[in-house]
C-alpha cells in the first residue's frame, strides 16, 4: 500500500508542476524561428567566406 501512495504523490506533485510550466505562444515560436535561421544564415555565409579566402590562400602558397 505504501508503493502505491508515494507513486499517487509522485504523480500528484508531478502535474502540479506541470501546470507552472508557461508554454510559447504561437508568435513566440515563429519569432524564435525566424531568429534562428536569421543567425545561422549568417554563420554560413561567415564560414563560407572564410574558407573561400582560405582557399585562396593555400593555393597560392601551393
Amino acid at each position: 500500500m505504501g508503493k502505491i501512495k508515494t507513486f499517487i504523490d509522485y504523480v500528484k506533485a508531478a502535474k502540479s508542476e506541470l501546470d507552472k510550466v508557461i508554454f510559447p505562444t504561437t508568435t513566440e515560436i515563429k519569432q524564435s524561428f525566424i531568429s534562428v535561421v536569421v543567425v545561422v544564415t549568417v554563420v554560413t555565409l561567415f564560414l563560407s567566406l572564410v574558407d573561400l579566402i582560405m582557399s585562396g590562400i593555400l593555393k597560392a602558397v601551393l
